[in-house]
């Protein structure tokens, strides 16, 4: 709050806003350019000024840390307006600290609980006489792992996970499979486990503040979600040996990243906040493929994009524990050009959802179930995550969206140069051993990674390009909807009280429906 303070003095760029607050809240649902000049100011359209309230950028005493880290959450537009109004109830007044405490208190009672009925303290320390028998199944490798270890990963990992549109397994997943050296499908049960209470939580922090997501993601990506989880779990994981699920992993994210950052330097580009603007739906519209109602809620060319994108990452979380919420942010960037501000929150709800689904899927319908060493980590991380990644939320709702895509950039950089220190896929020396010989072919994982890796280029360049023929074709909607605007105006200039039937009389293709409107 003391770095957030600036001086209580009106900006001067536009002086129609002189009387409006400083509250820094984007818009909801206009489209918003990035300044050329400036590429941190968020150009709006004259319209939107008046209920628009933001921090004027150019203000040299607001400096880095207004412009960058305290540029004020982006709520959806019932709760602003209420908040604008100053006549707000309690839950409204101190939401946040209702959404980090309601969870919070739900997680402790039940951990407290447990770990004092079963008595449960020495896992912090160690397996009490267990360690031989992780080592003999052969799901520890050589490490000498402590679960508390992974306690101290996951606060930085929770952070990560509520804060960006990478969940907890992005942290937790590298860490415990190239540090660690933990077997593949155990750090990726572990992921389930513990996204299924930091991630719900954080989702819940979100969902409860009023925070702006894009619910036709959420919806959609989940459905396509469900169906490649499960294929994922019962057909490509389980072909997958530990050095390729790890180096697939990694090659994957450092390709979007690449292309995150490519795109974020193009300064200029138009964001919007949701992929169905309520005041246009001419641009979801647009996409429909058929003329009925209720099937186009289904053959909607977007619609079936979020489904591809939720079944695509379902299978990437099937085999590292994490996936569909960079899917689903990817095509929200990328393609449909909306804002990291909307597109990470609605990552972590997508993401809750999802690894829910996962937990459940792995415990009463795939034959192995979730191993002993992945419940041992999950008993001493769970009071962790339920601090770290509601509080993560609530600080990546402030930020610039710019600082949550540097986020993205440094974590997926550090994991592939991780990956490529510890696994080295050009030897055979991470390899297993095996009767039937070793667990992987180090010219097969170097070229497939690569193919991976440019694949993911390709893939990214083109969601590009097919943003900006998106951006001038929702251009061309607006431009429309601008004009028939100006000729509702001008009906009401010219004395007409209610111009609403006339305009819909001359929609109409018969001869009277042309006198009406005339």
């Amino acid at each position: 709050p003391v770095l957030c303070t600036r001086p209580n003095r009106q900006t001067t760029r536009n002086p129609q806003r002189a009387s409006q607050s400083t509250s820094s809240s984007p818009p909801f649902d206009q489209p918003a350019t990035m300044s050329k000049e400036d590429p941190t100011v968020v150009e709006k359209p004259a319209k939107d000024l008046e209920k628009e309230l933001s921090v004027d950028d150019d203000d040299e005493e607001a400096g880095c840390c207004m412009r960058y880290f305290c540029e004020g959450q982006k709520l959806d537009r019932k709760t602003q307006e209420k908040l604008e109004e100053g006549n707000v109830s309690f839950r409204y007044k101190y939401r946040k600290q209702l959404a980090m405490a309601i969870p919070f208190t739900i997680v402790q009672v039940v951990w407290w609980t447990c770990m004092i009925k079963y008595t449960s303290f020495h896992k912090f320390v160690n397996y009490s006489g267990k360690k031989q028998y992780y080592l003999d199944k052969d799901l520890l490798g050589e490490a000498n792992t402590k679960p508390w270890y992974m306690s101290v990963t996951m606060v930085f990992g929770s952070m990560v996970a509520g804060m960006t549109s990478e969940g907890g397994a992005s942290v937790a997943f590298p860490v415990m499979t190239l540090i660690f050296d933990i077997k593949p499908f155990v750090a990726k049960q572990f992921s389930f486990l513990i996204q299924s209470v930091g991630m719900t939580a954080a989702a819940f922090v979100i969902l409860f503040m009023k925070v702006q997501v894009e619910w036709k993601s959420i919806v959609y990506c989940t459905i396509g979600g469900v169906a490649g989880l499960i294929y994922g779990l019962e057909e490509v994981a389980p072909e997958l040996t530990p050095p390729y699920s790890k180096m697939y992993f990694v090659v994957i994210w450092a390709s979007f990243a690449l292309s995150l950052y490519y795109l974020n330097r193009l300064h200029g580009r138009k964001v919007y906040i949701v992929v169905d603007p309520p005041h246009l739906p001419q641009v979801w519209r647009s996409a429909d493929l058929v003329s009925n109602r209720y099937l186009a809620y289904l053959l909607n060319w977007k619609a079936l994009v979020l489904l591809g994108a939720g079944f695509l990452g379902g299978i990437f979380t099937s085999i590292s524990g994490s996936g569909i919420d960079i899917c689903s942010f990817s095509v929200l960037t990328l393609l449909f050009r909306i804002s990291e501000k909307t597109a990470t929150p609605t990552s972590v709800v997508l993401m809750a959802v999802n690894t829910v689904v996962a937990s459940g899927y792995t415990k009463w319908f795939t034959r192995e179930g979730f191993s002993p060493l992945a419940w041992e980590f999950f008993a001493v991380c769970a009071p962790i995550v339920v601090v770290g990644a509601p509080l993560g939320s609530v600080l990546g709702s402030y930020v610039h969206r710019l600082v949550l895509a540097a986020f993205i950039y440094i974590t997926d950089s550090v994991q592939l140069a991780g990956a490529l220190y510890v696994v080295r896929p050009w030897t055979t020396e991470k390899c297993h051993h095996r009767p039937g010989g070793p667990d992987c072919r180090p010219l097969h994982l170097c070229w497939s990674s690569a193919a991976i890796f440019v694949s993911g280029l390709i893939a990214f360049y083109l969601l590009q390009k097919f943003g900006e023929m998106l951006i001038l074709k929702n251009n061309a909607i607006e431009k429309e909807a601008e004009k028939l605007e100006a000729e509702k105006h001008e009906w009401a200039a010219d004395g007409s009280t209610d111009v609403t039937p006339a305009i819909e009389a001359a929609d109409e293709t018969d001869e009277d429906g042309k006198e009406a409107a005339d």
